[in-house]
């Protein structure tokens, strides 16, 4: 019996977090679920209006993902949902191919859902495509795409009517119309967005309103407003009456070519969803309970999530920073709290259809623009302007590329960049000449700083392969040369080198005899044990590297030579 309890608690690790639960634990989860639908609903509409789908897929996603997700998830608070990044991505890669259908648009929508569930389910090798996605990348991608969500809902805010599909040309059909504004539209579109950044600083100012959302309060002022005035007589659209609460499970109607033509897309909407996963849990480590996250079962989870989001008629799911604070802020103490805010958003779905049908969709246009706006990390550009100047021009390349592209295109763009930037690291190494101290300690210094010294001693911190060996090899002839007196010894620190392909062993060879003719030696230190290996069975120049001379540590090396 006991081994039975224990393989239910692995499979649905839910229950063992309510076997540890106090009344005061439920308490917590039941008003962590609530806050979070609260704010939850208007946002799921928003987003579902974003994916160009009708706005009540938003909340099917939300439901699917969150009831998938809870069973499932290690973790106790990550919860999961519908995104701007994921609602901008469906909409660019569904919508052309819909071709104006609602139902193929929807049955698209939840086909790229399950296609990245699946893939999802393939979690080493989505953890391995995401590491190649920097921080500095993955910053100017996330703002590249939160501008072009905020560019789609422009035309909703102000009642201009976009047809275009891409949502740059979308913001650019609203500036060359401005004779075409709604003007009852854009001002309920334009007082939701003032109203709503106002509250949310002054929500945030005031420690007794911090956790009030701001968002809900909109909605529901837009609500009362929208009926007391009668904005749809005024030519304001509304999101419409939501009526027949959830679908049944369903299975998308796509063909084989609408699965090969989606599938470069769930590709990158499962590593996006993937980093986004990771870069949650690191920012909210005390979700896990103190227990050890396996990184394996979370993709897992997720994809089952995106799986249960596309079964309901939803989009591709995504892990939220903010929901996982806010629920653990409301007193959330396990993903009780994720089921129970799924209840809610079910039970408005079934109770105020017809209450949310008032809401105008400039009003969800504010909510969305100021979601999105999150994306865009302004101060993390600057810290990197200010330490890192590359990095920062590969954030900006990485949002002009979304920017000029999509974020199709543009995410491949980021990879590119991403690798790029890797390649750029391996190939040009940071190096250093040495010295010793008095104390022996060795230290970095200006190359004519030890230039009287008979022995120069250089470190690389990278492997040696062939897009750098040649270089490394060029750089340590440049400097002895450089110097009044050739060297009689060089020192090659080779902590950092923990990798010795052909070619490099070849060039290291090569620049033993090198030396040699100039009556100089080539020393190692500190080399790894799979290195020493390599150059004392290396081949190239009749095996020139196989006689020499190792030391444990620079100082050794530098104290043995210098009495030499």
């Amino acid at each position: 019996m006991t081994v039975r309890r224990a393989s239910v608690a692995d499979a649905v690790p839910l229950l063992g977090q309510l076997q540890q639960h106090s009344w005061r634990g439920v308490r917590g989860d039941v008003v962590a679920g609530f806050a979070v639908a609260v704010t939850l609903v208007p946002q799921g509409l928003g987003y579902g209006q974003v994916a160009g789908l009708q706005p009540v897929s938003g909340l099917y996603t939300a439901v699917g993902a969150m009831v998938v997700f809870a069973l499932v998830t290690s973790t106790r608070l990550v919860a999961v949902g519908p995104s701007s990044t994921m609602a901008i991505m469906t909409y660019a890669a569904v919508t052309g191919r819909a071709g104006g259908d609602a139902g193929r648009a929807a049955a698209l929508a939840a086909c790229l859902a399950l296609m990245t569930g699946v893939l999802l389910l393939l979690p080493g090798r989505l953890r391995g495509l995401a590491t190649f996605m920097s921080g500095p990348v993955v910053l100017g991608y996330l703002a590249g795409t939160g501008v072009q969500v905020m560019a789609s809902q422009v035309g909703h805010l102000l009642g201009v009517p976009t047809p275009s599909d891409r949502p740059m040309v979308k913001l650019w059909e609203v500036l060359t119309h401005l004779d075409q504004v709604q003007v009852v539209t854009a001002v309920v579109g334009i007082s939701s967005l003032v109203v709503l950044v106002l509250l949310k600083k002054v929500f945030a100012a005031v420690p007794a309103l911090h956790a009030v959302p701001a968002t809900p309060v909109v909605c529901a002022a837009a609500i009362v407003v929208s009926a007391g005035a009668d904005l749809a007589g005024h030519g304001v659209a509304m999101t419409g009456e939501i009526s027949g609460g959830l679908p049944a499970p369903i299975w998308p109607d796509v063909t084989w070519g609408d699965v090969w033509a989606l599938l470069p897309v769930a590709a990158g909407m499962a590593m996006i969803a993937s980093i986004e996963g990771m870069a949650v849990l690191r920012r909210t480590a005390g979700s896990t309970g103190g227990a050890e996250v396996s990184l394996v079962r979370e993709s897992v989870a997720m994809g089952a999530a995106s799986a249960g989001a596309g079964f309901l008629g939803g989009f591709p799911p995504m892990a939220s920073t903010q929901r996982t604070l806010s629920a653990r802020g409301a007193g959330a103490r396990s993903q009780l709290f994720q089921l129970l805010c799924a209840g809610f958003v079910v039970v408005g779905l079934l109770t105020t259809g017809p209450v949310i049908g008032l809401l105008p969709k400039t009003v969800l246009a504010a909510v969305v623009i100021v979601s999105a706006s999150h994306l865009i990390d302004v101060p993390g550009f600057r810290r990197l302007w200010q330490g890192w100047r590359m990095e920062a021009v590969l954030a900006l390349l990485a949002m002009v590329a979304v920017l000029g592209l999509g974020v199709l295109h543009g995410l491949l763009v980021a990879v590119v960049l991403a690798l790029l930037q890797l390649l750029r690291r391996v190939t040009w190494p940071h190096d250093a000449v040495l010295t010793v101290d008095g104390d022996g300690t060795p230290r970095e210094v200006a190359p004519e700083a030890s230039a009287a010294a008979e022995v120069l001693m250089y470190r690389v911190d990278a492997p040696l392969f062939f897009a750098n060996a040649n270089r490394i090899h060029q750089r340590i002839l440049t400097l002895a040369a450089a110097r009044p007196q050739y060297p009689r010894h060089v020192v090659l620190d080779a902590e950092a080198i923990f990798y010795v392909d052909s070619t490099a062993a070849e060039v290291l060879a090569q620049l033993t005899v090198d030396l040699r003719a100039h009556r100089c030696e080539l020393v190692l230190a500190r080399p790894h044990e799979q290195v020493l290996t390599t150059l004392r069975a290396n081949p190239y120049r009749d095996g020139a590297t196989r006689e020499l001379r190792v030391f444990s540590t620079v100082r050794e090396a530098y104290a043995a030579l210098q009495t030499h």
